[in-house]
């Protein structure tokens, strides 16, 4: 039986790019069940195409098999690789730190640089290899290809990470980087439960929260957004472990004029 595939890309839901992945994944893989997990990615955003890889394939099944496309060097030196994690889950893409989250938090087993002709699509475009070698690749596996005969083996040590800046915490106030921004206009912060409790940080706080272009303005540290009045701002920690904020029924990212990629601050009120 095929192994499930798993598609996650910036190339926009419902767009042609997906479909010929689809179309590539259908004609190698026919009976492969397809999980489009997130193509909302904002364009060529390493950083937070990580961290969706690593907490969209930690729900995928058992043997199943990813492809993972944001690839702003497409056509480059970069590595094409596949590799393998616990559970027999595999992930394919750019090594340019989009497999880095998988690749140190999901058991890396193996990985492979994906070289061979034979599991490619040919010809293979210069700029559009989620097409002509990732998704081929994927579909492969999918159908029983091992992992070696797409190309040598590879240290999954090497694989590459996202710059992602540790948060500072200290008493009162955490200063932490905003991982990305969903289309709610919440902001994801690179800062968990933990980085909160060392500035001492507790629900019911009252805080400010100070971005470059924004200002600051006052928010509430909570667990839910009914925590809060429709329209205020909640500090919290979002369903994947990580800090967030948002507007009940608004945009922190308008509100705050933040956006990924900006250190924000949260500072207790005395």
């Amino acid at each position: 039986m095929s192994r499930p595939l798993g598609f996650l890309t910036d190339y926009g839901p419902g767009t042609e790019h997906v479909g010929a992945l689809h179309a590539v994944a259908a004609t190698i893989a026919p009976g492969s069940d397809r999980v489009d997990l997130a193509h909302d990615v904002p364009p060529g955003d390493v950083r937070w195409g990580s961290i969706l890889v690593e907490r969209l394939v930690r729900l995928m099944p058992r043997q199943s098999v990813t492809t993972c496309v944001v690839d702003p060097g497409v056509g480059t030196g970069r590595r094409a690789v596949a590799l393998e994690l616990e559970w027999g889950k595999v992930v394919v893409g750019p090594d340019n730190g989009l497999l880095g989250l998988a690749a140190e938090h999901l058991g890396p087993v193996r990985a492979v640089e994906i070289t061979s002709p034979d599991h490619m699509r040919q010809p293979v475009s210069a700029t559009f290899h989620g097409r002509d070698v990732f998704a081929p690749a994927a579909a492969h596996v999918a159908e029983g290809v091992p992992l070696e005969a797409l190309g040598a083996e590879v240290d999954p040590a090497g694989i590459l990470r996202p710059q992602l800046p540790e948060p500072e915490a200290m008493p009162g106030a955490l200063d932490a980087l905003v991982a990305g921004v969903d289309r709610f206009g919440t902001l994801a912060l690179w800062a968990t439960a933990e980085h909160l409790m060392a500035a001492g940080l507790v629900e019911g706080n009252r805080v400010w929260v100070a971005s470059a272009e924004g200002g600051r303005s006052q928010a509430t540290v909570g667990r839910t957004f009914a925590d809060v009045p429709r329209g205020a701002l909640l500090a919290y920690v979002d369903s994947h472990g990580l800090v967030a904020v948002a507007v009940n029924g608004g945009s922190a990212e308008d509100r705050l004029r933040a956006t990924s990629g900006e250190v924000v601050a949260l500072m207790r009120q005395e």
